[in-house]
């Protein structure tokens, strides 16, 4: 028997010397014994540009609505004109959303990798659309909270959308996929902030003397409009995208070719197959290949592989042996065994210590993103800043700005040197500090320029930071997945992550409401100081993690 491993990406084609050359390079000191001869290869352009839009259209969804907290609580007349409860009641209403995706997160993964990656996808798209625009038309708090909730339980976009680009990605270009993968979330969740925050309430805000009716009856329609304008053009996105869950239909186009390859285990674009020499013939793998992923291939390629299968040494039967049982077991798609896959994440150490991580991270970030408008807008009085929605949406839009030109110049660079895990763990140390800095601000108001460059400070530093812990924990969840259960465990973490981003606006809202009520001095520092608690704590949950995190699992073998 002869092994041979290669892994390919769409859209790249693999020229006959490179597979020669990396056969010379793997095999010249040693004999081969099922080894991976790694080629360069390209994350599809077309493919991350279509996960790009939707991703960032889930941001936009997701952080449009902390801008207009504080004044749909007043325009609601919840608050009484009570400055302390405010907080209480835009902490409640930022919740509902994420809680919401607590309870469906894990399922939309789990229902993905099962029947595919589109449907649902445009599915939850379509849901976004909807919501965003009923939103827009609510009259009182409780329609708002209802369409919040009712918005994130019936959507796991963002949970199918981590599954797809696991999927696409391989350990040579995932810190540029996930990377450009939160730069979406990014910018959609710096524009969402922005564009509400300049659009909202817009007779009020720029003294219209002669408003529609309509925009006085609906004063948050028009950003609520646009993120339904958003999420219609993901919805297309979505139908563009080629399906990456391809292990069943692999296997059933295979049974039905009646080829002559012994074993046959997919990893999405990594083949692993066992062929017997010297007969070997490819084309019918690529005809198949072709039609379920649309790979790209010419014979020069299949001549080359042909040549360096015969030259590639399988010396562990036994190996061979379990890997066939295991693809046999997967070929027969039994729900016995997707249970015991779907149980079996739940007792992965790895799994479940990346997945709380990300957790960790999505509280803090969501404690600080929901706190910062409050804070900012908050009178001078109780501790906050008193800045305007336009002038929150300035401060912010610089931060998109530099998470933009981070993500593309720096973070390569930065992840190409120290990996994924030191990435998650010097951004969450060095965030530190930017919680001291927002805070700090509000006893300069006699220097109202020195008081803006530390804001556009802090918020550069803070875009920066997150994109680095972001990414690196993100990739860290991907790692801790093997391929078949690639949908269950992003589901998974993106549940427990929900759990936290829900609890943490209603956290932050109580702290500072309690915080705005207290007479001790400096107490707006009280909210931060609680963030600082939980970073050091995430930091010191970054130890746990292993090492073996920074590659991805190649199959469900790898433990």
């Amino acid at each position: 028997m002869h092994m041979l491993k290669l892994e390919s990406q769409e859209s790249s084609l693999i020229p006959a010397n490179d597979i020669k050359n990396a056969a010379i390079r793997a095999c010249q000191y040693e004999p081969c014994t099922y080894e991976s001869i790694k080629l360069p290869t390209a994350i599809p352009q077309r493919e991350m540009l279509l996960i790009w839009i939707i991703h960032a259209s889930q941001g936009f969804q997701t952080t449009m609505l902390f801008p207009l907290l504080v004044f749909m609580v007043e325009q609601f007349g919840m608050a009484g004109g009570s400055q302390q409860s405010i907080g209480q009641y835009a902490g409640i209403l930022a919740s509902l959303f994420p809680l919401a995706q607590f309870g469906t997160s894990w399922m939309w993964g789990a229902v993905s990798d099962r029947t595919g990656r589109k449907p649902w996808l445009a599915f939850g798209n379509i849901v976004s659309a909807v919501f965003a625009l009923l939103l827009g038309l609510c009259k009182n708090y409780t329609a708002a909270c209802t369409v919040r909730f009712l918005g994130g339980l019936f959507n796991g976009t963002t949970t199918i959308t981590k599954s797809i680009l696991g999927e696409l990605c391989d350990e040579s270009n995932q810190a540029k996929g996930f990377g450009m993968l939160n730069l979406a979330w990014g910018i959609g969740s710096v524009t969402g902030p922005v564009i509400s925050g300049l659009l909202a309430q817009p007779c009020l805000q720029y003294g219209i003397n002669h408003c529609p009716p309509f925009l006085q009856q609906y004063p948050f329609f028009l950003p609520c409009s646009v993120a339904t304008a958003f999420s219609i053009a993901a919805v297309f996105a979505s139908w563009s995208l080629k399906e990456t869950n391809t292990q069943k239909l692999m296997y059933q186009q295979v049974a039905c070719q009646n080829m002559e390859l012994q074993d046959v285990i997919p990893s999405q674009d990594k083949i692993v197959y066992s062929l017997q020499p010297p007969e070997v013939k490819l084309e019918n793998y690529y005809k198949v290949e072709k039609e379920i992923a649309g790979y790209v291939t010419d014979m020069e390629s299949q001549s080359a592989m042909n040549f360096f299968a015969n030259g590639v040494e399988q010396k562990d039967p036994k190996e061979s042996e379990k890997l066939v049982s295991v693809a046999l077991d997967d070929a027969k798609g039994g729900q016995a065994c997707i249970s015991k896959k779907d149980r079996s994440i739940l007792l992965d150490r790895n799994v479940l210590l990346s997945s709380f991580c990300y957790s960790m991270i999505g509280l803090i970030f969501i404690i600080t993103d929901e706190l910062f408008p409050i804070f900012g807008a908050a009178s001078t009085s109780v501790g906050g800043l008193g800045l305007s929605s336009s002038a929150l949406g300035l401060i912010l839009g610089e931060g998109g700005v530099v998470l933009f030109l981070y993500t593309l110049l720096l973070y390569p660079i930065v992840a190409r040197n120290i990996g994924p895990l030191n990435c998650f763990r010097y951004g969450v140390i060095l965030s530190v500090p930017l919680w001291i800095l927002f805070p700090l601000s509000t006893i300069l108001p006699s220097f109202p320029q020195l008081q803006w460059a530390l804001l556009l400070a802090a918020m550069a530093a803070r875009s920066v930071t997150a994109c680095t812990t972001f990414t690196g924990v993100l990739i860290l969840v991907s790692n801790s997945a093997t391929p078949r259960s690639m949908g269950a465990v992003t589901g998974l973490s993106h549940s427990f992550c929900s759990f936290f981003r829900a609890i943490g606006p209603a956290l932050g809202g109580m702290i500072w409401s309690y915080a705005s009520k207290c007479a001790f001095p400096l107490h707006q520092f009280l909210a931060w100081l609680f963030v600082i608690v939980l970073s050091f704590c995430t930091f010191g949950l970054s130890f746990l993690l292993p090492p073996s995190l920074n590659r991805p699992k190649k199959s469900h073998l790898d433990m």
